[in-house]
């Protein structure tokens, strides 16, 4: 049941309430081991004065570590033998506790009981018992704390029932009932032990019978005394019939509860390092199984070198001052886990007992938590700091488990609860957050488009991968793209989402998910994709579709993004099926072997057509394995290896660096270069914000921003840099250069004339294949345009032919106005041959701020 409770706080509560029952369990073997040791050691002085070594404590150490081998011996045999071992017990202790009552009602049978302060029943000797009386103990004056310390453990065996709750025919009706019996039969035991010696024994005696005669046994100062319920250990044998029965009782209660609390540790510590929320060497190791019923032999080692660690201490009571606060700790996340769950209440959470109350809950871990500072703050430290390091252990190592904590209902909770509160709180400039969804496909087939739009969003906002099919989709196969794109997003550590729209073409598809993506105010904002490079070769439904899906972003009113790249994005048509290059699960370890680099070749036969901008790319085939770990790694082998990707040719052979370049450019570092911003005019500042947030990452942080600006002529240069100057500042913008350009009004060279004629002439000539097509009155109408862009191309290739990333301001699309053929020869113009170039324009929204 622990174990089950312990999993509703999550792996790392989880964890560390496993790892401190575990250890606890082994100590209060331990415990019950010592107490055994004692018991033995009294009862072979009273009865035959024998003593080992000292008749001390190495007396106990002896006694401890000869029963701890027993009680190893027979767990070792089987669960059968304890179990029977344990019925036996149970029968001697009821015997037991028959002679005890049954010597109170006899009352002393001998001078001797008498002198040693054994009177029998007494009202007076009662009341005078009933008040405290706490003296000094082993150099300590007691008090309530210090007794209750010693008191608790004893009452740890309600849990007995509820550890082999996987035993039980009706856990949910059998564990309440059988812990509130235990609680109850406990206490009364306990209590009515107490009350019956308080009301027969005197607190101190002489035990002599001279003293007895004269009246004058009960009168001794502490110096004198040896008897009596303030020093004798034996005060239930003293009181019983027949007190060899009471030894025996003491000593099957003792090894029953060694018994179990021997079997219970390793067996915990085989469910947490199957879990495998540990490193293999700090649990796993101790949890292997052998034999055909998995016997954990060396977790049953590890719990007798522990519980052996706790004997050779042989001090009843520091033992149980250790061992109170190891329970307690388990008790308080065991209650608090139980109320965390009751508070948030998922759906699932229907709690079978009738008198089940949240705050009760709270209350007995707080008030667990208060007795662990009460007993000892030392002690209470130490366990805290121990459940801390198991914590972090855990947390660090981020285990791919999923128990349906109720930490995730409260991620859950508070996720909605903050989302709608959002939507009633107007948005403001200087919270402003750019939401991508950028049209990947499957994200694995464009990882350069993922990273780049992720390079923007990352721990800042929201990033939605858009996935448009042209055919109905089944469930199923909605469901195996969508996994699909979350296993490639995982394995790349890129958080983010996705979404499918099916039955639909590219324009269609891409506004059903503008409007239904994200919910409230955490919406996509902006419309990302890629640059269609077959845009003069592709049919004109195609090319239609990709311009009116950039009319459709400015339509719903969201800001849009084209990346273009030298070699392309989109390497669908030769990209290895993802469920081959990723195994499942993904490799957890690695070990110093070199893996195989084994080409696999693209599977993509089953997977339904992807409607996306064509972004070739050169020829490449997508290899994803762990990286081995190398000299210089040894000194963080314990951590997760690092998973990427690595990119070969169709042959197998690794890509030109060129390439490869080109398609992980948003992965690394960037040399000390330029990210080049052309601000064109005022779209709310967005071809301004990109740029900064990429430069703020650490792999851009290097590269020094550049803003180009137009002025109508030379005679408003000095008029127009000062007030940009002045803009930029307020902005709060760190820029490198400003270049006001004044001469973007001049025609174009004929050099730039002819390259454009070589680029449309095609376009021009009447297409048979159904293919773009350009008329010579629609260029004339436009020339004015055609040539602003042309001069704009040079003045590109003059001053950002050598910069890291380009980001200019994107032409705006006119439904009706011109063709999509001439738009996309305009963009063509912008982007042809230059580095990285991004192409943006807002919605008209302010993004910027004056506001810090």
């Amino acid at each position: 049941m622990p174990r089950y409770r312990s999993r509703v706080l999550g792996p790392e509560f989880g964890g560390s309430i496993g790892i401190i029952f575990a250890i606890a369990n082994a100590m209060d073997c331990s415990l019950n081991v010592v107490g055994f040791s004692q018991a033995v050691q009294d009862m072979m002085k009273e009865y035959g004065g024998i003593i080992i070594v000292d008749g001390g404590i190495n007396d106990i150490r002896i006694i401890g570590t000869i029963t701890l081998v027993f009680i190893s011996a027979i767990c070792g045999l089987g669960a059968k033998y304890e179990t029977k071992m344990k019925d036996v017990m149970f029968v001697i202790m009821l015997a037991a506790f028959t002679n005890f009552i049954t010597g109170s009602i006899m009352g002393p049978s001998t001078e001797a009981e008498e002198a040693r302060g054994f009177i029998g029943y007494s009202i007076d000797l009662l009341n005078e018992n009933w008040k405290p009386g706490y003296t000094i103990t082993a150099g300590q004056m007691q008090n309530f704390i210090t007794v209750f310390s010693v008191y608790f453990p004893a009452s740890i065996g309600i849990l007995a029932g509820a550890n082999v709750s996987g035993d039980l025919k009706d856990p949910n009706k059998a564990i309440p009932k059988g812990t509130i019996l235990a609680i109850i039969i406990c206490s009364i035991s306990y209590a009515g032990v107490a009350i019956v010696c308080a009301a027969t024994v005197a607190r101190a005696a002489t035990g002599s019978v001279g003293d007895l005669q004269n009246g004058t046994n009960l009168n001794c100062t502490i110096n004198e005394c040896n008897y009596g319920l303030y020093y004798d250990y034996q005060a239930m044998s003293l009181v019983s019939a027949f007190a060899p029965l009471n030894y025996v009782g003491c000593f099957a209660a003792a090894l029953s509860s060694a018994l179990s609390d021997f079997v219970s540790c390793p067996a915990l510590l085989q469910v947490i390092a199957a879990d495998k929320l540990y490193p293999y060497w700090m649990v796993g190791f101790w949890g292997k199984g052998y034999g055909p019923s998995k016997k954990p032999l060396r977790a049953f080692a590890f719990t007798f070198v522990l519980a052996m660690a706790f004997v050779l201490i042989a001090e009843l009571d520091m033992i149980a001052l250790l061992i109170s606060n190891f329970f307690l700790a388990t008790f308080a996340l065991m209650n608090f886990s139980t109320f965390h769950v009751s508070l948030i209440k998922p759906i699932g959470w229907r709690p079978t007992f009738k008198y089940y109350n949240t705050w009760l809950s709270l209350l007995t871990g707080i008030m667990s938590i208060a007795c662990m500072m009460l007993i000892s703050l030392p002690t209470a430290m130490i366990t805290i700091a121990i459940v801390l390091f198991f914590y972090l252990v855990v947390l660090y190592r981020s285990p791919e488990v999923n128990w349906g904590s109720s930490t995730q209902a409260q991620t859950y909770r508070a996720a909605l609860i903050s989302i709608q509160q959002l939507v009633h709180i107007e948005e403001h400039v200087k919270n402003y957050r750019p939401q991508i969804l950028v049209l990947t496909g499957l994200p694995n087939t464009r990882p350069a488009l993922v990273d780049f739009a992720y390079l923007i969003c990352k721990n800042n906002s929201l990033m939605i991968c858009g996935n448009v099919v042209q055919e109905k989709l089944t469930f199923e196969e909605r469901l195996k793209l969508q996994q699909k794109a979350y296993r490639y997003l995982r394995f790349t550590n890129i958080k983010g989402f996705c979404t499918v729209a099916d039955n639909s073409d590219l324009q269609t598809g891409t506004a059903a998910m503008l409007g239904l993506a994200g919910v409230g105010k955490v919406k996509p904002n902006i419309l990302m994709m890629g640059f269609k490079n077959d845009w003069s070769t592709c049919d004109s439904n195609s090319l239609d579709q990709y311009v009116m899906t950039i009319h459709t972003g400015f339509e719903m009113h969201v800001a849009v993004a084209i990346l273009r790249l030298k070699e392309g994005l989109d390497c669908t048509d030769i990209v290895a099926d993802f469920d081959q290059l990723i195994p499942q699960p993904p490799i957890k370890k690695v070990k110093n072997k070199k893996m195989s680099d084994t080409s696999i070749t693209a599977a993509t036969s089953n997977i339904p057509t992807i409607i996306e901008p064509s972004t070739e790319c050169t020829a490449v085939h997508i290899e994803i394995r762990a990286e081995n770990i190398t000299k210089k790694d040894k000194k963080t082998k314990n951590k997760k290896p690092e998973e990427k990707i690595i990119l070969r040719d169709v042959a197998g052979n690794p890509l030109p660096k060129s390439v490869l370049n080109s398609i992980v450019l948003f992965q690394r570092k960037q040399k000390k270069d330029t990210i080049d911003v052309w601000w064109l005019s005022d779209d709310g500042g967005l071809t301004l914000l990109l740029p900064v947030i990429i430069n703020s990452r650490s792999n851009w942080s290097e590269t020094k921003l550049r803003i180009f600006c137009t002025a109508s002529g030379v005679h408003e240069l000095e008029k127009e840099q000062i007030g940009m100057a002045m803009l930029l500042s307020k902005f709060r913008i760190d820029y490198s250069d400003l270049v006001i350009i004044t001469d973007v009004d001049e025609p174009p060279k004929t050099k730039s004339k002819k390259w454009f004629d070589g680029l449309i002439r095609p376009l021009l000539q009447s297409g048979t294949n159904g293919g773009p097509q350009l008329t010579d009155g629609e260029l004339e109408a436009y020339q004015y345009k055609t040539d602003r862009y042309l001069r704009l191309r040079e003045l590109l290739l003059d001053h950002s032919s050598d910069s890291n990333l380009v980001f200019m301001t994107l032409p705006v699309t006119r439904k009706g106005a011109f063709s999509a053929p001439l738009y996309m020869a305009w963009l063509e113009a912008l982007t042809a041959n230059m580095p990285p170039f991004v192409l943006v324009r807002g919605n008209q929204t302010s993004v910027l701020t004056f506001y810090s």
